[in-house]
């Protein structure tokens, strides 16, 4: 863990009233019930603080039209606010990520990216593992997507 990731943490920490060294072991905030994980990956000016939230397993009958709405938030970001929708291989989990480089990152602007993140990734939540009839996020709104 680099020393100006680590001081990132920290300061974020500081900002929300976490304990600093809680946030330095877990590298994860919940924010309205949902995880979201942090990672640091690369080095140096390439060094991005990469986010990830577990959002869950669609319903068998309802993975066709869950993956064709997030294929369709996927595209130009459309309905992820810049992050990206995803799968883990081995159990079929889908997940939110977002990326940013570390340089341009304060306390401040993670936590911003943080909250950006919970509200997509909550959103994306409810619709993956709820009511078959739920719509799709807003954010898809225009698209031309029926849920």
């Amino acid at each position: 863990m680099s020393q100006s990731y680590r001081d990132l943490l920290t300061a974020l920490a500081e900002k929300i009233g976490l304990d600093p060294a809680g946030l330095l072991a877990t590298e994860e905030v919940v924010i309205d019930g949902l995880p979201i994980g942090m990672r640091l990956e690369g080095e140096g000016t390439k060094a991005e603080v990469l986010l990830c939230s577990l959002l869950g397993v669609p319903a068998p009958e309802r993975w066709s039209e869950t993956t064709g709405a997030m294929l369709l938030a996927n595209h130009l970001w459309s309905g992820t606010g810049g992050a990206i929708l995803g799968m883990l291989p081995d159990n079929r989990m889908l997940t939110l990520s977002a990326r940013q480089l570390l340089r341009d990152l304060d306390a401040d602007a993670l936590l911003a990216l943080l909250a950006k993140t919970a509200d997509t990734g909550l959103a994306w939540r409810d619709f993956i593992t709820q009511d078959q009839n739920l719509r799709a996020p807003a954010a898809l709104a225009g698209t031309g997507m029926r849920a």
